[in-house]
């Protein structure tokens, strides 16, 4: 991919998301997170590119990626009021639906757009196909990463923000029942990503993120981790009870193993 198709795809992402405008503060508070998460994505794309030393085809390919993989939230805002795509639809799906159909990866070799594609459809995934093709994989992972890397700040964000300045969607209207579920705490303490259908509180929602450690595919992933203090942040959110200790110990013996690798 060319510099001058990353910066027209760039051009259309401003124009598409400046077309979806809230009627309400509130509203319009989740499709700016969603901007600005995607931005940020990109900047943290552009640096695990850099730091695999990629060429500059593949490196604009990756921000490509980046600025296409989150384009479904907006749709699926606007006619669900939610970016839970369990209670509404695939935001990954409704992305490709979104590229194919605003034509924008048209002028794109072949080869190339279907690499987006792939990636895109597969950002957000549980856990990746074993038989993808090794290019199509690396992308993704990177993408996976880097959007993790964000969504872990959007989280800390929200938490830390005050009520009426937060982004009404981000913990999909889950409970704060000031608990973690036995069932996410016994997923986490035994060094498993946490599935979202097994979440049922919004300490869940951050005992999730946190299991997420487990998924990250690069050593400069867990130096961004380290640099930006995420872990410990996302740790001292959750409720002070003995039966969260476990989990919290299995995330931070893995980050520490990982970091021990750098």
């Amino acid at each position: 991919m060319t510099g001058l198709q990353l910066e027209s795809i760039s051009e259309w992402f401003d124009r598409f998301v400046a077309s979806f405008t809230g009627n309400e503060p509130e509203q319009q508070r989740n499709y700016d997170l969603k901007t600005n998460h995607t931005r940020l994505v990109q900047a943290n794309i552009e640096r695990l590119a850099e730091h695999l030393h990629l060429a500059a085809a593949d490196r604009a390919l990756a921000s490509a990626i980046a600025i296409c993989h989150d384009v479904g939230r907006f749709p699926q805002f606007r006619d669900y009021g939610t970016f839970n795509d369990a209670t509404s639809t695939n935001h990954a799906s409704l992305a490709i639906t979104t590229l194919k159909n605003e034509g924008i990866l048209d002028s794109i070799a072949s080869e190339r757009s279907s690499i987006l594609l792939q990636a895109v459809a597969l950002h957000n995934v549980f856990i990746l196909p074993d038989n993808l093709d090794p290019v199509v994989a690396r992308f993704t992972r990177l993408i996976r990463d880097a959007d993790k890397l964000d969504i872990w700040r959007v989280l800390l964000d929200y938490c830390t923000a005050e009520p009426e300045e937060r982004a009404s969607a981000v913990m999909w209207g889950l409970p704060d029942t000031g608990r973690c579920s036995e069932n996410a705490l016994q997923e986490v303490a035994a060094g498993r990503m946490l599935q979202s259908k097994l979440l049922a509180t919004a300490d869940d929602f951050k005992l999730l993120q946190l299991s997420w450690v487990f998924d990250l595919n690069f050593d400069e992933s867990f130096r961004i981790v380290a640099e930006r203090g995420y872990i410990e942040a996302l740790i001292g959110l959750l409720p002070a009870h003995q039966d969260c200790r476990e989990a919290i110990e299995v995330v931070t013996n893995r980050v520490k193993t990982m970091a021990g690798r750098i």
